[in-house]
């Protein structure tokens, strides 16, 4: 199925273009000659005019010809992304600021594999149009346009203008064949596209001499071509205005112009520098701005004239001026028209667009006319669509910073989104600052008896943010605090902002491992969220829920519950949002846990590379607690560590000192323990009992702390010292039973089988592993085992089935599955384990002398006992286990027993 394409058009131009030799090339194929087609060439060449001749080529063949045309307020790659992005998606639908602070400000690679895969689901040929892209002067455009020339399916093509030299791979694309290049030499006239330009009447009137003198003097110069085109059409001599005009002491487009203007009467001339000072314009702006009632007149005579004046649609609505045209008009402006009357005619274009919904356009103008008083009331009025509707981050806040370079100040509901605008933006500290300045003008206000009706309201949703921020900045018991005060005090608040603040509170409960509390408070988060009808809040809440389930160690609860919650958000969200990724790689944890590790790898592809903009620090953990324990210790795997660091920097502290106690504990797990103790050394694990990879002003959170001894106690044991891990791990246990953590006392219970393993008392080890599987079986906690799997080999080798006394079937079938992945080399042990994974219903029920040979079998019979103590013959007895065996589903006395105790047919 294609993706929905909106067709933005090109400007319409009443005349045909020169039919040059570039252009018949171009146009004699249904689609481009190769992947990019590019121009390259000065103001005035025509490369505007070019692309649109040839999207009428292409559009005609039945291509989606998508067209994109940047001016100077597209300077940065965000912009142009954005562009393309409303081509090629569709509209998003409004979120909740709440909702803007978890999505972050996605980061420019993962918007541009978005658009790719957009991209990839067109059908049909597709020719990207983009004109003026020398405006985006970002360094990383490369990375865009080298991503769409490269890594698009062939049936995509790009057609792109440029005055400057475009930023991409030039010698790959000229080496594959993707490049065809249109520059000056193209661009420029000849003899005979001079005078296709020129037009037959004026043509028929200049002799071949005059022509020979136009190709001098233009050199070929489309918008000088132009330029004389216009000039030479007014005179009733041509050639005798050709010879007053050298074009040796001045630039010829200037000298041209000032000609030009020169022949209009004093209205229409006030009129065009009065509207220079517009990017774009209609009859109905201009004559709102201008107070000219002539301007219907005056715009169509600019077109008779042909006078650089370009239709951006076909209806003829809107209109703009050449940008070598306008930037003249914008310069006699300047001279001639005094700047009281510049700032009323930009004020007014102000009014004009905020009332049509023209809202950038209005602020612009504004700041454009220095109205410090009229920009901040704008943005007061748009703020909350500028920053939460459409996210344009980046423009919303250059605004507030411009207008305070007036020396001005917002409103409060304006610096209220500013703030908001920081935090979308992931700018944490910068605003925070400007949050409690925001709350200090209300303070200010309060006291002078100013502030309106609502500003309790106000106040707390100011909370809000300040709350948020120390969440994401790791300041979670000061979150935790000013949360539950906050929602001690409810006033009918929104109940995403009630939602938000409950979670707020449980992140640090869980994280600190109050998990009979956190577990309230996330019931109140539901509660909320259930009412302000958020598919994104409702995953974020069940994501928090699921996490209480991941701290106790009950991985089977949080699998179930997090599949259940990525399912549904990717229906109602979309594979790519950033809940969607952070909800598949929280689930990649609780799956490795469970054992299902190419689930989990498949999981965290899709959400790894959101995690630097999405999510908060104990989700990103969870993420890079999956991606350790996939990863196989190859340098070029699937799964990179330097990656992993990467988004680790991009959080607080606590996570990259996190981080390191994970990969320790992996590359014990690996054999590499030089590794690992040089990993411990840049961390200073071990020293002093504090790892000094947490930063003086983190917080060494329960969990953080429990990670950081989880990796002492593994580097104790692989390098031999028993004593000190045991003395942890008996302190640890008594720490885990007290909260209620079931996964860490399978850890535990199972470091201390290694311990008296590897100390050669196997009996005690027995009983570890015993204990270890008693507590995982119901919880399907088997990655701790396989992370094991030597030790507990070993072991298991070394000891009888019958020896493990497990109370339940559940408990031995999980035995059963853990042994299935164990190096084991004892065969009577392989056949025994066989019988206990084997379906609890029996085919048909002994008979009661088949039930009497098994207690006889237990109790160590051999065939002849069973015969003399039975009175029967050997083959008779050879017969009656036969049949028991068929039953039992076995083949062997051993597997019989097994099979038996499992199906607690020994106690009959």
């Amino acid at each position: 199925m294609s993706r929905h394409i909106q067709t933005f058009e090109p400007p319409f131009f009443a005349f045909a273009p020169v039919d040059t030799a570039a252009y018949r090339a171009l146009v004699a194929r249904p689609l481009p000659a190769a992947k990019l087609i590019a121009l390259t060439a000065p103001t005035g060449y025509g490369k505007t005019v070019f692309l649109a001749a040839l999207h009428e080529h292409y559009r005609r063949t039945s291509s989606a010809c998508p067209w994109l045309s940047l001016d100077d307020r597209d300077f940065s790659i965000e912009r142009v992304l954005t562009r393309l992005e409303a081509a090629f998606s569709s509209p998003a639908a409004q979120v909740h600021m709440g909702q803007a602070l978890h999505q972050g400000d996605e980061p420019v690679e993962e918007r541009i594999a978005h658009l790719l895969e957009s991209l990839a689901m067109t059908a049909g040929p597709t020719v990207i149009f983009i004109d003026n892209l020398n405006h985006c002067a970002d360094e990383t455009l490369h990375r865009l346009l080298d991503a769409l020339i490269f890594r698009t399916p062939s049936w995509v093509y790009l057609v792109l203008a440029s005055t400057t030299v475009l930023p991409f791979d030039r010698a790959r694309a000229l080496l594959e064949g993707r490049l065809h290049a249109v520059g000056l030499a193209e661009l420029g006239l000849d003899r005979d596209g001079i005078v296709q330009l020129l037009g037959s009447d004026l043509s028929a009137q200049l002799s071949p001499a005059a022509i020979d003198t136009i190709a001098e003097q233009t050199e070929g110069w489309p918008a000088a071509v132009r330029l004389m085109q216009i000039l030479l059409s007014g005179s009733s001599q041509p050639e005798q205005a050709l010879a007053r005009f050298s074009g040796a002491d001045e630039d010829l487009a200037a000298l041209l112009n000032r000609q030009v203007l020169g022949g209009f009467e004093p209205g229409l001339r006030q009129f065009l520098l009065e509207t220079s000072l517009l990017r774009s314009f209609g009859v109905n702006l201009c004559r709102h701005v201008t107070g000219d009632e002539r301007t219907a007149e005056h715009i169509a005579l600019l077109l008779k004239r042909n006078l650089f004046v370009i239709p951006l649609d076909r209806n003829r609505s809107w209109y703009r001026l050449h940008a070598l045209f306008r930037q003249f008009l914008m310069d006699e402006a300047a001279r001639e028209i005094r700047l009281e009357r510049r700032q009323q005619v930009l004020c007014r274009a102000a009014e004009w667009c905020e009332h049509g919904g023209y809202w950038q356009d209005a602020v612009e103008y504004a700041l454009a006319a220095e109205s410090a008083p009229l920009a901040a009331a704008i943005l007061e009025r748009i703020a909350a669509m500028f920053v939460r509707d459409r996210g344009d981050l980046h423009r919303y806040i250059d605004w507030v910073e411009k207008l305070r370079a007036m020396g001005a100040e917002c409103g409060w509901e304006a610096d209220f989104w500013y703030c908001w605008a920081l935090v979308f933006h992931r700018r944490f500290e910068t605003a925070r600052r400007q949050t409690e300045r925001l709350s200090q003008r209300v303070e200010t206000q309060i006291a002078a008896g100013t502030a309106p009706p609502t500003v309790n309201e106000f106040k707390r949703r100011i909370e809000v943010i300040l709350i948020a921020i120390d969440t994401y900045t790791d300041h979670l018991a000061d979150a935790h605090r000013n949360a539950m005060r906050w929602l001690q005090n409810l006033q009918g608040d929104d109940p995403f902002n009630c939602a938000t603040m409950a979670s707020a509170a449980s992140i640090h409960l869980t994280s600190n491992y109050q998990l009979v509390e956190a577990r309230r408070v996330v019931r109140l988060a539901q509660s909320h969220i259930n009412q302000s009808g958020s598919d994104y809040g409702i995953g974020w809440v069940g994501l928090l829920a699921a996490q209480i389930a991941l701290q106790e160690g009950d991985f089977a609860t949080a699998y179930q519950d997090l599949s259940a919650s990525f399912t549904r958000a990717k229906a109602a969200l979309g594979e790519h949002a950033g809940m969607t990724g952070t909800l598949a790689v929280v689930t990649a944890k609780a799956a490795v846990e469970l054992g299902l590790d190419a689930e989990a790898r498949q999981l965290l592809m899709l959400g790894l590379r959101k995690l630097q903009s999405h999510g908060i620090l104990d989700t990103a953990a969870h993420a890079l607690d999956a991606a350790v324990k996939l990863w196989d210790g190859a340098p070029d795997g699937s799964i990179s560590i330097n990656q992993l660091r990467e988004i680790a920097a991009a959080y607080p502290p606590r996570l990259a000192a996190m981080l390191s106690c994970l990969l320790i504990r992996r590359l014990v797990r690996l054999g590499r323990l030089e590794e690992a103790n040089n990993e411990a050394a840049q961390i200073g694990l071990g020293q002093s009992g504090k790892s000094a990879g947490w930063a003086s002003s983190a917080p060494d959170t329960a969990n953080a702390r429990d990670w950081r001894v989880a990796a002492e106690i593994d580097l104790a044991i692989a390098n031999g010292q028993h004593k000190q891990a045991l003395s942890l791990v008996t302190a640890e246990t008594r720490q885990a039973r007290a909260e209620d953590r079931f996964g860490r006392l399978v850890e535990l219970a199972l470091d201390e089988a290694t311990i008296a393993q590897c100390s050669h008392n196997p009996a005690p080890a027995a009983r570890h592993l015993t204990r270890a599987v008693g507590l995982a079986a119901k919880r399907r906690y088997l990655r701790p085992f396989r992370d094991r799997a030597a030790v507990i080999a070993g072991l298991v080798n070394d000891t009888k089935l019958k020896d493990w006394g497990f109370a339940v079937e559940e408990e031995r079938r999980f035995f059963s599955e853990v042994c299935a992945g164990l190096p084991l080399t004892n065969s009577v042990l392989l056949e025994q384990l066989g019988a206990l994974n084997i379906a609890s219903s029996l085919s048909e029920t002994p008979t009661a002398r088949e039930l009497e040979l098994l207690g006889l079998i237990d109790a160590g019979l051999s065939n002849q006992q069973l015969a003399d103590r039975l009175s029967l013959s050997v083959a008779t007895v050879k017969w009656h286990l036969y049949n028991l065996y068929t039953k039992l589903g076995v083949s062997s006395r051993s597997a019989a027993l097994a099979r038996a105790r499992a199906l607690n047919l020994l106690a009959r």
